[in-house]
C-alpha cells in the first residue's frame, strides 16, 4: 500500500522538523538534524541552509508497518509557492501543519485553499504542542476557519504535564516513554471531556454513511470495522477532516499520525483510477552533479526500468527508475502508482511536462499566482554576461513562479518573483550556475501628458544643393483619454499622401516628452494647417517637422508628469490592520475597502510603483511573515509637483 502525502502549512510551523522525525521514527535516518544547523534530510540545499527555511519542496520515503509513504516536504514560505502547488499536484492528500502555540495563521489557510481547489482530500497535524498552547482553544479556531473538522487524537495530561495521546476513534490511550507509546488508562479527571469528542466524532462520520445512519438511528450497534470503513470514506470525500497530534520535538504521537495516514488518506488507485501509466513532472532541480533532475509522480499504472511513456514531445525512454531521499538518489527496479520519481540528465523534460502510454489522461492542475516583487538584474562582471542568458533559461525552467522581462523603456533586465526572499534565493541559484548577479529596485516607467489645449507650427526647411527639405505643419494637442489622430486639412495645403508621415513624426516626438523624455500618453494630435513645396517636400520633411510640432505645441500645453498606480489586495490577520492602514498612508496609498475571509482581514488599496517597490520586505515586517498581498498595474496618476521636480532633476542628470 502507497501513500503520497503533501505536508504543508504556514512558515515556521514545523513541517521540515516533524518530516524528519517521521523519517528517524521509521528507521530512515540514524539520527535527526535540526533546520538550526542545516542537517536535516529535506532541506540541503545551500540556500536552505543559509536561510534556515524550505526553498524546495524535498522528497522523504518513509517505510511503515510494510507500507510505503511519501511525504512530500513542501515550503511554508509565501514566496515559494511555486514549490506548495506542485506538492499539491503531486500528492493525493494534504496534511497541514499548524503549530499549537502559533495557531491558524495565513499560510494555514493559503494551503488549505490551494487543496480545496485541486479536489484533495485534507487533515491536519498539531505541532509543537509540547512548547506550549491551548489545544482545545486551537481545535475550535480550527472549525470556525477550515469547516467539518475531527479530533481522532487528545493531549493526555498527567499532573497538568503533555505525556501522550488518546486515541479518540478507537478509545485507546497511550503515554509517551522516549518516543515509544505504552498503553495507559484515562485519567479519571478526563473522561467526560474525551467521551463527549468520541461520540461527536462517532455522529460526525456516521452522519456521512446513509446505511450506518439509518442502523445508528433504529437503536443497532455499530461495529468499529464499519466505522473505520466509514471515515476513511468521509476523509476521501472531503466531507471530515481529522485533527492529528504529532510531536516532533517530544517525540509524541508519530506511529499514530503514520497509523491515520493509513487509515484516513485515499491510496493511488482511489484518488486516479486505474490503468495504464500516467505521470506528470511536478518540479526540476539542477544538480551540479547530475544535471537536470525531473520529478514526476506517477499517479496510474507501474513502470519498470527501460519502459518509454509517449509525451507532447515525443517518447521519452526511462533506462533507469530513481526515487529521491533529499538530496540522495535511490535506484527502484520497479514503480506502482504513488511513487515519486527522480529522473537525472532530464534535459528533454519540463516542470508540467505530462507522460503517458495508452490514452493520454487528465492530469491535476493548480494555476499560479501573479509575482509581486521585482528587481531589475545584471551580470556583475563582463564574463558573467555571455553565462546569464543560458542559466536564466536553466532558472525558469526550474522554477516557472518566476518571471523575467527586457523592458525596452529603461533598457534594464527586470526579475519577477513572490516576494524578496524568492529573489534572493533565485539571485542565489544563479550564483550555482557560475553566474553572479546584482539586484537592485527598478526605474520607473513615469510618462508624460498634457493638461490643457494648445496650437502650434513646426517648420523644417533645409537647402544644401540640389533637392532641399521642406515640412511645414500646423497641430493642436489636448487632452484626451487614449492617443487620436485627427487629420483636418482640406484644401490640399498638404497633400494627403503625408498623412501617414506626419502621424510617425508626432508619435515618434511622443516617445520622450518635453519635462524629463519620458513617452507622452493621453493626448488628441490634431493637423489642422501647413504648407509644402512640390519639389524640396518629402516624408521625412513632413516627419521632421511634425515631431518639432509636437515638441513646441507640447511644452505650452501644460505637461505633467504621471507615475504607474497599482492595485493591492493585502491579507493580514485583524490585529495588523492598523499598522497595515498607517504604512499605506505614509505610502501616498487609498484605501479603497475592507473585508475579511476567514480570520483575515483584505484590505484593498491603490499606490504609487515608487512606494512600493520593497513592499514585500514592509509586509513581512509588519506581520511578522503573516501578510499576503496581490498586485496588479491600475492606472497613471499626475506626481505631486514637488515629488516631479525631483524626478526630473534626477532624469536630467543622468542623461546628461
Amino acid at each position: 500500500m502507497i501513500r503520497t502525502v503533501a505536508l504543508v502549512g504556514h512558515s515556521g510551523s514545523g513541517k521540515t522538523t516533524l518530516g524528519e522525525a517521521l523519517l528517524y521514527f521509521t528507521g530512515g535516518k540514524d539520527r535527526m538534524g535540526k533546520v538550526e544547523d542545516g542537517s536535516t534530510t529535506s532541506d540541503y540545499t545551500p540556500e536552505e541552509k543559509a536561510h534556515r527555511v524550505s526553498v524546495r519542496t524535498g522528497v522523504l520515503p518513509l517505510v511503515y508497518q510494510g507500507h510505503r509513504i511519501y511525504l512530500l516536504d513542501a515550503p511554508g514560505y509565501a514566496d515559494f509557492v511555486g514549490e506548495i502547488r506542485g506538492a499539491m499536484e503531486a500528492a493525493d492528500a494534504a496534511v497541514v501543519a499548524v503549530s499549537a502555540e502559533a495557531g491558524v495563521q495565513i499560510g494555514t489557510e493559503r494551503a488549505w485553499t490551494v487543496a480545496e481547489r485541486l479536489g484533495a482530500p485534507r487533515m491536519v497535524v498539531v505541532t509543537k504542542l509540547e512548547k506550549g498552547g491551548d489545544f482545545f482553544a486551537l481545535l475550535e479556531d480550527l472549525r470556525s476557519t477550515l469547516g467539518p473538522i475531527l479530533p481522532a487524537h487528545l493531549p493526555l495530561y498527567e499532573g497538568g504535564k503533555w505525556v501522550g495521546l488518546i486515541d479518540v476513534l478507537h478509545d485507546r490511550a497511550f503515554r509517551y516513554e522516549q518516543g515509544r507509546p505504552v498503553v495507559t488508562s484515562l485519567p479519571e479527571d478526563q473522561r467526560a471531556s474525551v467521551e463527549k469528542y468520541r461520540n461527536e466524532a462517532r455522529e460526525a462520520i456516521i452522519e456521512t454513511d446513509e446505511g450506518l445512519l439509518e442502523k445508528y438511528l433504529e437503536g443497532g450497534e455499530v461495529e468499529e470495522v464499519a466505522l473505520s470503513r466509514a471515515f476513511h470514506e468521509a476523509v476521501r470525500k472531503g466531507q471530515v477532516y481529522p485533527v492529528a497530534i504529532g510531536s516532533s520535538g517530544a517525540l509524541i504521537g508519530l506511529d499514530m499520525l503514520l497509523d491515520l495516514f493509513l487509515e484516513a488518506l485515499p491510496s493511488p488507485v482511489e484518488r486516479w483510477g486505474e490503468g495504464s501509466c500516467a505521470a506528470k513532472v511536478f518540479k526540476m532541480q539542477v544538480d551540479p552533479f547530475m544535471g537536470q533532475v525531473a520529478f514526476a509522480r506517477l499517479y496510474r499504472g507501474k513502470l519498470k526500468a527501460g519502459d518509454t511513456l509517449q509525451s507532447d514531445n515525443g517518447p521519452v525512454r526511462l533506462p533507469h527508475l530513481y526515487t529521491a531521499k533529499g538530496k540522495d538518489l535511490l535506484e527502484l527496479e520497479e514503480a506502482e502508482a504513488g511513487t515519486i520519481l527522480a529522473l537525472p540528465k532530464a534535459d528533454t523534460l519540463h516542470k508540467g511536462m505530462e507522460l503517458w502510454t495508452g490514452e493520454r489522461p487528465e492530469f491535476p492542475s493548480a494555476r499560479l499566482p501573479d509575482p509581486v516583487a521585482m528587481a531589475a538584474i545584471a551580470p556583475e562582471s563582463r564574463g558573467d554576461e555571455s553565462k546569464l542568458g543560458e542559466a536564466l533559461r536553466k532558472l525558469l525552467e526550474e522554477d516557472p513562479s518566476l518571471r523575467f522581462e527586457r523592458n525596452p523603456e529603461t533598457g534594464e533586465q527586470i526579475l519577477w518573483g513572490m516576494g524578496d526572499l524568492h529573489l534572493e534565493t533565485a539571485k542565489e541559484r544563479l550564483a550555482d550556475y557560475g553566474v553572479k548577479i546584482t539586484l537592485r529596485p527598478p526605474k520607473i516607467p513615469y510618462r508624460e501628458t498634457i493638461r490643457r489645449k494648445a496650437e502650434g507650427q513646426g517648420k523644417h526647411k533645409k537647402q544644401s544643393g540640389g533637392h532641399g527639405q521642406y515640412g511645414d505643419v500646423f497641430l493642436r494637442l489636448e487632452p484626451h483619454e487614449d492617443y487620436q489622430f485627427v487629420w483636418e486639412i482640406t484644401g490640399g495645403v498638404i497633400p494627403t499622401k503625408y498623412t501617414e508621415s506626419v502621424e510617425m513624426g508626432i508619435k515618434e516626438a511622443a516617445k520622450q516628452g518635453v519635462l524629463a523624455g519620458f513617452p507622452v500618453i493621453g493626448y488628441k494630435a490634431s493637423v489642422y494647417h501647413g504648407s509644402y513645396h512640390e519639389v524640396d517636400s518629402s516624408d521625412m520633411a513632413f516627419q521632421i517637422a511634425a515631431s518639432l510640432a509636437f515638441k513646441t505645441v507640447m511644452a505650452q500645453a501644460g505637461p505633467v508628469l504621471l507615475e504607474p498606480i497599482y492595485t493591492l489586495k493585502i491579507f493580514v490577520p485583524q490585529d495588523r490592520v492598523g499598522d497595515i492602514l498607517s504604512d499605506l498612508q505614509s505610502r501616498r496609498g487609498r484605501i479603497l475597502g475592507m473585508d475579511q475571509d476567514g480570520a483575515l482581514a483584505v484590505i484593498s488599496a491603490e499606490a504609487p510603483l515608487a512606494e512600493i517597490l520593497e513592499y514585500s520586505r514592509t509586509l513581512s515586517g509588519l506581520t511578522q511573515g503573516t501578510g499576503a498581498y496581490s498586485l496588479e498595474h491600475s492606472h497613471y496618476a499626475e506626481v505631486p509637483p514637488q515629488l516631479a521636480q525631483k524626478v526630473i532633476q534626477e532624469r536630467s542628470q543622468a542623461t546628461s
